[in-house]
């Protein structure tokens, strides 16, 4: 168990009050457990030894549930008072409080702590807290048996039931995502659960993982810079190598509960590299082959920076914009939620859509299969037909979806943050989440107009913007865990304008490009990379 957390064991005499006293008289997270509640280890390991900065409880779907989850959160809970409308999930008695919510959930409890409505004190202070418009997580059980029961007589049998299941192997499927893309779910992850065994039967990190995954990235992209047929095929191979075990490092780190934002930066940033030189690869042998494939190139890797920008900015907006509650009066015994019926997807066309949004896993295989079948010209004619295909299909439903949207701004400070400007005052109505995207896919398409009117060496060119795009990814990463880079490192990349200013004086005067390249890679690559990680470590300590 975590050693920020206390647990308290809420039983028929346990009131509302000696909930609130517990948490207010510590600064540790209270994780409150129904004596009724029986739950496999693993599955409470998901309240215990993740982290976690919301209050989160422990839910199973069911059909005609007494709790309601949607947009990613709890939005509706019973009480023996309260009713709910349309609920989908069972709560199963278990629930963290945690201390990054503080100071509501001590007004809240405060305001409830008296009230003569019937129920149990878990179910109570769950209704209070969403009804009070706070966010609480769902963690949910799956794959195992579970029972929230008076009945001791069946609280035994389903712990007998527990009893006889492989923790390990559990831990194991709950490691495993199934949200991924369809390749990935299907085929990758199915091979990934043998090599995150293996891991964990090493003593393995997942650090240690992303970089082994890397390694490998990197030696694919070696093979297919060679341009020859067999080297092309093994850099396929070893691309495809080098995904699978990029799933294991996320699988590990849920199983081992290891968990770090170094990791998941590394595990980010190490496959925008290895997927950006595989571009550079497959270019320069082509090259060696009599083939100028270097503005596709560096279009598709615009085109993915344009891509990952907005998909992160916008989930997270509309994370936040949809998740949106309304306070409810604790007194009302129905939250008189009224459901939106939605015509249900069959999985045809769940899969379908998840194919459409084109991810890495899908990315991947095309570009390996196209290499291996056309070589770099083939993937370079495939690829940005799909992307830009998957780019007008998704877009369109983000445009549909940001219209229904208020004009006022939220979590403002993430656009902000990755405007790389002196004034990064940004937009201020409801599609600011684009902003980073396009500023990137103008200041790339001048680049590759560069590359296009001049006879500068287009590989030099490519490098300078793979070095640019990444300082842009490293603006994301920051900006999504709460924080802006250093305004030194702000200025000595030059900002957006600066930038192009200064690499428009240098070709004036004709001089060699490849000095800038190796300025902006020390410094995006390393330096800041440096800085990031040694932030990190001061503040973990």
């Amino acid at each position: 168990m975590a050693a920020n957390l206390r647990t308290l064991d809420i039983d028929q005499v346990t009131k509302i009050s000696d909930v609130l006293q517990a948490f207010e008289s510590s600064n540790q997270d209270l994780l409150l457990v129904d004596v009724n509640s029986v739950v496999t280890k693993p599955h409470l390991e998901l309240l215990t030894d993740y982290p976690r900065t919301v209050t989160t409880a422990l839910v199973a779907k069911v059909k005609n549930g007494e709790t309601r989850v949607s947009q990613g959160r709890i939005s509706g809970a019973s009480s023996g008072y309260h009713e709910v409308g349309h609920g989908n999930h069972t709560f199963l008695g278990i629930i963290r409080l945690s201390q990054f919510q503080r100071n509501e959930i001590i007004e809240i409890l405060s305001k409830v702590k008296d009230t003569t409505h019937s129920g149990n004190t878990i179910d109570l202070i769950l209704v209070a807290l969403v009804r009070a418009a706070l966010v609480v997580a769902p963690a949910e059980v799956s794959g195992a048996p579970f029972i929230r029961s008076k009945d001791a007589s069946e609280r035994v049998a389903t712990q007998s039931q527990i009893a006889a299941l492989n923790d390990a192997r559990l831990r194991l499927k709950l490691a495993n995502r199934a949200n991924d893309g369809f390749y990935s779910v299907f085929f990758l992850r199915k091979i990934s659960k043998l090599f995150t065994w293996l891991a964990v039967r090493l003593k393995m990190t997942p650090n240690q993982v992303t970089l082994i995954s890397f390694g490998i990235g990197l030696l694919s992209a070696y093979e297919f810079s060679k341009g020859s047929f067999w080297a092309i095929f093994a850099g396929a191979v070893l691309l495809q190598l080098s995904i699978i075990i990029d799933c294991v490092d996320g699988e590990l780190a849920r199983y081992t509960r290891q968990f770090s934002q170094l990791g998941a930066w590394l595990d980010a940033i190490t496959d925008r590299i290895k997927e950006y030189l595989v571009f550079f690869a497959l270019a320069y042998g082509a090259a060696k082959n009599g083939h100028d494939l270097w503005i596709p190139a560096m279009g598709m890797m615009l085109f993915q920076t344009f891509r990952h920008l907005s998909d992160y900015n916008f989930a997270r907006i509309n994370k936040i914009r949809s998740s949106y509650l309304a306070p409810l009066d604790f007194d009302l015994k129905n939250d008189g939620y009224v459901s939106v019926e939605r015509e249900k997807k069959s999985r045809l066309e769940y899969w379908s859509k998840k194919a459409v949004q084109f991810p890495i896993g899908e990315r991947w295989l095309v570009i390996s299969a196209t290499s291996v079948i056309g070589g770099a010209k083939l993937t370079f004619l495939v690829m940005p037909i799909l992307s830009l295909i998957s780019i007008a299909l998704v877009f369109r439903g983000r445009f549909k979806k940001s219209l229904t949207w208020p004009k006022e701004r939220v979590n403002k400070d993430l656009i902000d943050d990755q405007i790389d400007s002196f004034k990064s005052k940004g937009s201020t109505n409801r599609f600011d989440w684009l902003m980073p995207s396009v500023l990137r896919l103008l200041e790339g398409a001048i680049l590759i107009e560069i590359a296009v009117t001049t006879d500068l060496d287009r590989s030099v060119i490519f490098l300078l913007l793979l070095a640019i795009l990444f300082s842009h990814y490293d603006n994301m990463y920051r900006a999504l865990q709460g924080e802006k880079k250093p305004i030194w490192l702000s200025i000595a990349g030059g900002f957006i304008f600066g930038r192009l200013f200064l690499i428009a004086l240098w070709i004036w005067f004709g001089w060699s490009l490849t000095i800038l390249v190796y300025y902006f890679c020390i410094l995006f690559f390393i330096v800041s990379s440096v800085q990031w990680v040694l932030s990190r470590k001061a503040k973990v300590e």
